[in-house]
């Protein structure tokens, strides 16, 4: 049976949000055979995740990371505020069954569709914008990965990405923790399917806002031509830049040098 904590976070339908039934979170360590295990107790009892888990990570930052999210809610629980509780979860849960593997997989296949490794042919404008933001990053990713990427004017000819670029990045993924591998993927999925934008991102090549409007530039520059929707593409922006932001974080307090795994 799952845990009261469990049940108020999760009955509520995405579309009501539950009330905040606790004062505070804080976190809380415990000693385990591999290494100390941080938890996020709210008002003193153990949080549990979707599947009823007693929530617990290697990393202390991520602890308080997510301590945080809880602290923050006011009188409901808006759950769109708290991503890094979910990517938490979801590392915990793992519903999928996904394992390194898989999710390297995964990432892999995003990279031959990669969206800044397809440039426009035309209008001109847009040709020498895409030159300008988005050819440094694929520069910058052939250097730091010894890969030797080529961007293609084709929507019928893939990017040029040989077999050794795939072994390379393949080797530097699973090098990663599990924990590591779900935020590198939510990333991935959240900047349009962009392996590069995220790792530039998640190794502090970039910001997060910079990551969001290189992943957005021809929308940009659509609507820079014929004019915004009032609000809408603002609104897709501050959502992106909040997914990519909070998936390379995730990632970065799961890496290696705050985890034992």
């Amino acid at each position: 049976m799952f845990s009261l904590l469990s049940k108020r976070f999760t009955s509520a339908s995405a579309l009501v949000k539950p009330r905040k039934f606790y004062k505070e979170a804080s976190v809380a360590v415990e000693t385990a055979a591999a290494g100390p295990q941080f938890q996020v107790l709210l008002d003193g009892r153990k949080l549990r995740t979707t599947a009823g888990k007693i929530f617990a990570v290697e990393s202390e930052p991520l602890a308080f990371a997510i301590s945080q999210e809880w602290n923050s809610q006011k009188e409901h629980i808006d759950r769109t505020h708290m991503r890094l509780t979910g990517l938490a979860f979801t590392a915990l849960d793992n519903p999928f069954e996904q394992n390194k593997e898989s999710i390297v997989q995964s990432i892999l296949d995003y990279l031959e569709t990669d969206t800044i490794l397809t440039f426009a042919d035309q209008p001109e404008k847009l040709v020498q914008l895409q030159e300008q933001k988005w050819s440094p990053v694929i520069e910058w990713a052939n250097e730091k990965y010894q890969m030797d990427i080529k961007p293609t004017r084709s929507l019928v000819e893939p990017a040029y990405i040989t077999e050794q670029t795939l072994d390379r990045l393949q080797n530097f993924l699973m090098a990663q923790p599990f924990w590591t591998l779900i935020g590198l993927q939510y990333a991935v999925e959240a900047v349009k399917s962009s392996v590069l934008i995220t790792l530039a991102t998640a190794s502090h090549a970039m910001e997060a806002a910079e990551g969001a409007e290189l992943a957005r530039l021809e929308q940009i520059f659509q609507t820079d031509t014929w004019g915004n929707v009032e609000w809408s593409h603002d609104v897709e922006h501050l959502e992106l830049m909040s997914r990519l932001s909070s998936a390379v974080l995730f990632a970065n307090l799961t890496s290696k040098a705050y985890s034992s795994s």
